[in-house]
């Protein structure tokens, strides 16, 4: 949304440093500057306010970002913005501004729990660097922004959770969601490291197309698309094996989606899993 410089008119004085006003087109927007509520009053007109920051709150979201804006330190807020830029520098993509709240308060926890000398733990850290490089690497970018702005070291783990907030921005979806998809690839991945042997560690071919597919069959599975496998028959008769272990994966990933997973995308599966087996990257 683009932003003008006025006219707004005040709703809110947050503090001597930040007001909520309504834009001309009734937007709800927060303004941040230095002095810029001292002496404001309620439906004030600001014409041309001298800002630094403006904040745009998302229909919804009114108490949400108030709150935000209240506790949080203005430079968090800073940096989070300027991740989000980064999507836009890479990608050419605008997120929605949503995103600014969750993933503000997202930072500003982890900045908490890292000064209590917490340790951030991401069990699906594999999962995320390899079925999201793109957010990943911004991600990283990020953590090297907090570094420099707060001198804040931020954990590899931590990266991960960055680059889910920005991977569920980009496809307009909750960040649980996202986290447990990952969640089910983890647990996808731990069964068949039982049947095939190590594979984080081997970081092959085969394995990145493995959560490729994995991460596909999820999107396709939770928009009901459906695929045609014509053979299908062929693929239970020939790798009988990996068959078998295609569909206790699909069981997993039934289970934690509660969708029925189809046999096509079984058979699928399947010859991901017969590459696995064979070793071939």
């Amino acid at each position: 949304m683009a932003i003008s410089h006025g006219p707004f008119t005040v709703q809110r004085i947050l503090s001597n440093n930040a007001v909520l006003v309504k834009t001309v087109k009734g937007n709800d927007v927060i303004l941040l500057g230095k002095g810029l509520g001292f002496g404001r009053k309620e439906r004030d007109l600001l014409t041309n306010p001298k800002y630094e920051k403006i904040f745009v709150v998302p229909e919804g979201g009114e108490e949400q970002a108030l709150d935000l804006i209240e506790r949080v330190d203005p430079a968090v807020m800073q940096v989070t913005e300027e991740i989000i830029k980064l999507v836009k520098l890479h990608l050419g993509e605008v997120l929605h501004s949503r995103v600014y709240l969750g993933l503000a308060d997202h930072i500003n926890f982890t900045l908490i729990r890292l000064s209590q000398g917490m340790e951030i733990k991401n069990p699906f850290i594999s999962e995320i660097k390899a079925m999201y490089p793109t957010e990943f690497s911004i991600a990283e970018q990020g953590a090297n922004l907090i570094a420099e702005r707060l001198k804040v070291t931020i954990p590899h783990e931590e990266i991960g959770f960055i680059a889910l907030h920005l991977h569920s921005a980009r496809h307009n979806r909750p960040v649980g969601e996202s986290l447990k998809h990952s969640e089910i690839i983890n647990q996808v991945v731990k069964y068949l490291e039982t049947k095939v042997g190590p594979l984080k560690e081997r970081g092959g071919l085969n394995y990145t197309r493995l959560l490729s597919h994995l991460q596909s069959c999820i999107n396709r599975l939770i928009t009901k698309m459906t695929i045609e496998n014509p053979i299908i028959e062929q693929l239970k008769e020939k790798f009988a094996e990996s068959y078998q272990m295609a569909r206790h994966v699909g069981d997993i990933m039934g289970t934690g989606l509660g969708i029925e997973v189809p046999d096509a995308e079984i058979g699928y599966l399947t010859i991901h899993l017969e590459r696995l087996r064979c070793r071939t990257d």
